[in-house]
Parts: C-alpha cells; structure tokens; sequence
C-alpha cells in the first residue's frame, strides 16, 4: 500500500511539473510541495516504561496548488502508525492519503470536498503548538479523526464568530469504506477581544446507537508571549457502544521567554463511565493522567528541537506509570 500511494503521489507531481512548464508562463510558483517529519529519541525512566529507541513517529508528503477562479487543490501522504492509541506503542508503518481534496474560498465562505482535514480539534492542535511532540488529548484518545472523506463548509460571519458545517464518511481518513452511516459536525468559534478564543463543537454518527460528540475549548494568547488552553470534551456511545461514554479535559501552558526559546507543558484527564454493577469504568484499564514538559528551542521556521518529559499514570493504581524523557525535533518545508 504504501509503495502504491507513493508512486501515485510522484506521478502527479511530476504531471503537474511538466503541465506547468509548459505553460506560456510559468505557473509553478502557484504550487507549493509540502514536507514535515516528526522524530524523537526517547528513554524510559521507570520499571513500567519502555526501553531507549529512536523513532521516526510521522512524515507527511504532499502538495498544494492554486488551480485559479478561487479553486485550489490539495494532495497530502501521511506517514506513520495505525496503532497508536496509547502513548509510546510500537507502530507498523503505513500510507494513506490524508488529504486529497478540492476547496473554493471566496469572501468569507470556503468550501472543501474530499479527504479534507475536521475542524474537531485543529484550533487546540494549534493553540498546543507541539503536535509534533504530542497529540490533542482528542486525537490521542481515539475520539475522532484529523480528516475524514466528506465535505465542509466554513462561513465567517463577522471578525468576532465564524461557524462550520461538515458532512463526513465517520470512520476517519484510514478507513474509507461506503456504508449508510453519515456524521454531521456543526462547530462555532467566537473571537470577543484579542487573542481570547471560544470553540464550541458536535457532532453525530448513527450506528445503531448514537455517537455523541461536545466538545468546549477556551484559549488565550497575550501578545504571543503566554499562551494558555483549556478544553473539557463527551463522547457518548464511544464507537457507537451504548452506555460506553468518554469524559476527557486537557489544559497547556506556552511561555515565549525569549525569541527562539520557549517552555511548555500539558495536563491531560480521561475517565469512562461505569456500565456494569461491578462497579468498574468499562475502560478501566486504560483510564488515567498524562503530563508533558519540557523546552524547546526554534533554529528557524523549519526546525524546532525540544527535550522534554512524557508520562501517563492509570487510574488503576495495579498498573505501572509510564514516565520517559524525549529528544524531539519537527521538520518542514
């Protein structure tokens, strides 16, 4: 699979290479190549953690090109592990098409259809800053996907609140099978004063049982020097298991102390509900508290290096905490 992604993927770049200079006039410097790399050097640093390793943990291959009349056309690979739901588990490598979409922008409506990115959590993805490091809390709890097969529609009403509407596949951008199932997602995002963000987000997929998504976030930026997130987020019906709900909130921290350095650091909780008299959470076992710290330095807009340190701990207390110290770095284009 992934050799045949990526012969398609050269294949039309190369069309669109040999389209473009062969126009009158160049119009490759309408296009532009995409290329980022996530990698890591990590160790653990108690008895329930893993042993020291180097991993290349994602790569993303792509391109954009402005096809004029205000279309554009996006074709992106994502690289990486299909398995990891939890923190640090070994991952098989794998190809999908992450994006491959048609959008058209114009005043304040933009309109995409395809493999398209979700607006579930890309505002906290972006206020976290560090996906390079770690995932939203959403997305490293399997509570949704970062791009899906459908269409989404994004009006911006006024400075202050803009609003998106998504008609989407429901199984994520690795799983892209027909069936009857549709989600529907409808998100607003408030803007009251400068740099004070709002997000309100749900979304609904029928499977027999009802999947149930809120979501709720708050930001704050002050003059790019703090940066501070919170976001409080219900599944209920997790994969569409009746009585099986999800509670899940995370909160981060970025301070830009000085122009090329920057501390952070993340708390994340998720719980599940009880459904049986045993009195268990249904996903006991995996139910617990993540924490990450650490500092990063920017060498330029196409580097950034961080150490930092990654733990989760389970809310069974029979269970060993994870606890590891990484050597990470983000590159792109």
């Amino acid at each position: 699979m992934k050799s045949k992604h990526l012969l398609v993927l050269t294949l039309l770049l190369s069309s669109i290479v040999v389209w473009s200079q062969n126009e009158k006039t160049s119009t490759f410097s309408k296009g532009k190549p995409i290329a980022k790399i996530y990698a890591n050097f990590h160790a653990g640093i108690n008895e329930g953690a893993n042993p020291a390793a180097f991993q290349v943990s994602r790569v993303y291959l792509g391109y954009k090109y402005d096809l004029g009349d205000h279309f554009c056309t996006k074709i992106q690979l994502d690289i990486g592990g299909p398995n990891d739901v939890g923190m640090h588990l070994l991952k098989k490598r794998f190809a999908y098409f992450k994006n491959a979409y048609l959008q058209y922008k114009k005043g304040k409506i933009k309109v995409q259809f395809g493999i398209i990115p979700t607006a579930q959590f890309k505002l906290q993805e972006d206020v976290w800053g560090h996906r390079y490091i770690q995932k939203s809390v959403l997305d490293a709890q399997r509570m949704g996907s970062s791009a899906d097969l459908g269409a989404y529609v994004y009006y911006k009403a006024t400075d202050f609140i803009s609003f998106d509407l998504g008609i989407l596949n429901g199984e994520g951008y690795g799983k892209l099978q027909n069936d009857s199932s549709i989600k529907v997602a409808l998100g607003t995002t408030i803007t009251p004063l400068k740099g004070l963000q709002f997000r309100f987000y749900g979304d609904l997929i029928q499977k027999g049982v009802p999947q149930i998504n809120w979501v709720n976030f708050v930001s704050y930026n002050w003059n790019n020097k703090i940066i501070v997130g919170f976001e409080y987020d219900l599944q209920y019906n997790y994969q569409n298991n009746e009585g099986e709900d999800l509670i899940v909130w995370s909160t981060y921290l970025s301070y830009n102390f000085m122009d090329k350095w920057q501390i952070f650091g993340r708390y994340d909780h998720s719980e599940s509900s009880i459904i049986d008299d045993n009195g268990d959470p249904w996903r006991f076992p995996l139910d617990g508290e993540a924490m990450v710290g650490g500092i990063q330095y920017r060498i330029n807009k196409h580097i950034k290096l961080a150490i930092d340190y990654q733990a989760w701990f389970f809310t069974d207390n029979q269970k060993s905490s994870k606890q590891f110290i990484f050597f990470n770095t983000e590159v792109k284009l």
